[in-house]
């Protein structure tokens, strides 16, 4: 790869059986609480000024404890593999821990910052306010993400993370929730969405249960905007139909 060129890997960190209500609440009851499969993944962005990486994906005492994190939860179930490991997953394309420049956290929950502890060398970029909201919050569990040796960033509203490459606010899932914009130089404008939009049909209907739905929607509506209704660019957080759909690292989007 040209050292002046994007590119962008996606690759799988995780898994979590999902009931289908928590993304599509226009389902039917009888359908709402029947669990599903839904992807948990991470992408590495390659840049001339070094690798980004987004979002860091399930901690691995997930493998031989699913319900490590939050106790039995009867309308989820974390699905691990020992090859969902991220720091296994980067090692297929040739990179260690130290190998990664920034992190860019689209939001703190334990499946999207599960492995920060993972990148010391690393300069993790969030939004101030969703720090601030996450600190102290049990369901943003600390033991993940709120370490002394991690170093954070704390931007407000866009800013740029490498040349072609920023963070945008898409709150609603959380204040201070943030999508990644990465202008690629042959695929276009691509947004990883986070959590702002768990699946590809949360950006069609332009509907997302979210604990602000307001500004969950308005998310929507930014994303759409960025990838000019292309909802081909547009990455979900948790869409195992669009999952599969995807190219899947070593391949990659440039």
């Amino acid at each position: 790869m040209s050292v002046t060129a994007l590119e962008l890997t996606l690759f799988r960190t995780g898994g979590v059986d999902i009931a289908q209500g928590a993304f599509a609440p226009w389902l039917p009851a009888t359908e709402r609480e029947v669990l599903m499969p839904s992807p948990v993944w991470s992408a590495l962005v390659r840049t001339a000024q070094g690798n980004v990486l987004f979002d860091t994906g399930l901690h691995p005492v997930h493998i031989e404890r699913p319900e490590a994190t939050f106790g039995p939860q009867p309308r989820m179930r974390i699905v691990m593999r020992e090859e969902d490991r991220i720091l296994a997953q980067l090692a297929l394309l040739g990179l260690g821990p130290s190998d990664i420049a920034i992190v860019v956290n689209s939001h703190l929950h334990f499946d999207h910052a599960g492995n920060n502890g993972a990148f010391p060398d690393a300069t993790f970029v969030v939004q101030r306010e969703h720090l601030a909201y996450a600190k102290g919050r049990p369901n943003f569990p600390a033991q993940y993400w709120d370490r002394p040796e991690l170093r954070y960033h704390q931007v407000d509203g866009e800013a740029e993370v490498a040349p072609g490459v920023r963070v945008v606010p898409t709150p609603g899932h959380a204040p201070g929730h943030q999508s990644l914009v990465v202008d690629l130089p042959e695929t276009g404008r691509v947004v990883l969405c986070g959590d702002a939009a768990f699946t590809r049909d949360n950006l069609e209907r332009g509907v997302v249960p979210q604990p602000d739905p307001a500004a969950g929607a308005a998310s929507l509506a930014r994303i759409r905007e960025l990838v000019s209704g292309d909802l081909d660019r547009a990455f979900p957080s948790h869409d195992q139909g669009s999952w599969e759909r995807w190219r899947h690292g070593p391949e990659a989007y440039r």
